[in-house]
């Protein structure tokens, strides 16, 4: 079910929050267990800033946009997205503490997306 599609990426090291956002960026699931802030408001901004990015590489004809990462001084913030073809097109964000295992992290999203998009399209 839908709502157990986090649960893997909850037990990676440093892990605060994470949405799954359809691409319109409405909140299909969200855990924002460990993170201080508005969740909902700082994935539908960070969703813009991948659409744009969707818009920018394909004017540029580099292909699609896999995925985003931005490194703050006290935080990582995962992207990533099921792929603009897919039947479901979907987005993924994952909020690390600056000692979160992002490697980790991008393997359990890797996972994740392919279960939310099957989920989906059920």
């Amino acid at each position: 079910m839908l709502d157990t599609i986090l649960d893997d990426v909850k037990e990676v090291g440093g892990y605060k929050a994470a949405a799954i956002l359809d691409s319109t960026g409405e909140v299909l699931i969200s855990d924002a267990s460990n993170l201080k802030g508005d969740l909902n408001m700082a994935v539908a901004v960070f969703n813009d800033i991948f659409i744009t990015g969707h818009k920018t590489v394909n004017k540029l004809s580099l292909g699609m946009m896999k995925n985003m990462q931005f490194m703050t001084s006290d935080g990582i913030i995962l992207m990533e997205c099921s792929g603009a073809d897919e039947r479901v097109h979907i987005h993924m964000f994952v909020i690390l503490g600056g000692e979160g295992n992002h490697a980790l992290t991008r393997m359990q999203m890797a996972k994740a997306i392919p279960k939310a998009v099957s989920e989906l399209t059920a």
